[in-house]
């Protein structure tokens, strides 16, 4: 794996363009920064991270690169595993040098800072458990275009959800309970609220790596 790492750490590096392009992005909104624009920034910071992984599964199909990878001593589950570990790396990196940046811009409320970084980079590890398996399934454009459908999906779903909701059961039905659900986890114990969140990240991470390895074996080179 140590040698897939720094395969796609070099690949990365040789990507200035999408890098220069990014870290103008990030530095470009650290300096219009707002009250309250720290967990959009560290948000966006540690998806850009993440992302990193979309392009070296990209070059890895490109003129079928990954048919002569493949060759290499190398199983096809180290490959899905290491994908993994290069996004969360990426993201981790990243949002680590945001979070940091972002308390000191705002030291009175570093703390909330710190706590609000942590719950966005378990929610955009979600994501990333999403993103792997669908670009490695339909690879490079069509990867991108099935996750922007994907999500495009879960919005619409959303919409038609909440107009069913308050055309069957009255106007804001939906609403009430999404409150009521609010009030229900706010009403649980940190602890419980940790465990399940906890076993659930485990629960999709399982999964997704899972289906990423399948993925992979049952692709032919």
């Amino acid at each position: 794996m140590k040698g897939l790492l720094i395969k796609d750490f070099c690949l990365t590096c040789k990507n200035k363009k999408l890098i220069g392009i990014l870290v103008f992005m990030a530095v470009f909104m650290f300096a219009m920064q707002g009250e309250d624009m720290g967990g959009f920034i560290i948000s966006f910071v540690t998806m850009l991270g993440g992302t990193f992984v979309l392009s070296t599964i990209t070059t890895d199909e490109f003129d079928k690169s990954s048919m002569f990878l493949m060759t290499m001593p190398i199983k096809r589950s180290t490959y899905a595993l290491e994908k993994y570990v290069f996004s969360f790396g990426c993201s981790l990196i990243c949002w680590v040098a945001s979070t940091i940046i972002c308390c000191i811009i705002n030291r009175r409320e570093a703390v909330e800072t710190v706590l609000m970084a942590v719950a966005l980079l378990f929610v955009i590890s979600f994501f990333q458990m999403l993103m792997i398996p669908v670009q490695l399934k339909f690879g490079g454009e069509n990867g991108r275009m099935v996750l922007m459908g994907m999500v495009i999906a879960i919005f619409g779903l959303t919409i038609i959800i909440r107009k069913f909701g308050n055309m069957v059961f009255g106007e804001g039905a939906v609403q009430l309970w999404y409150q009521g659900i609010l009030r229900f986890i706010d009403g649980l114990s940190s602890g419980i609220v940790m465990v399940v969140a906890v076993t659930g990240w485990i629960l999709c991470f399982i999964l997704s790596v899972r289906v990423s390895i399948r993925t992979i074996e049952k692709r032919e080179y």
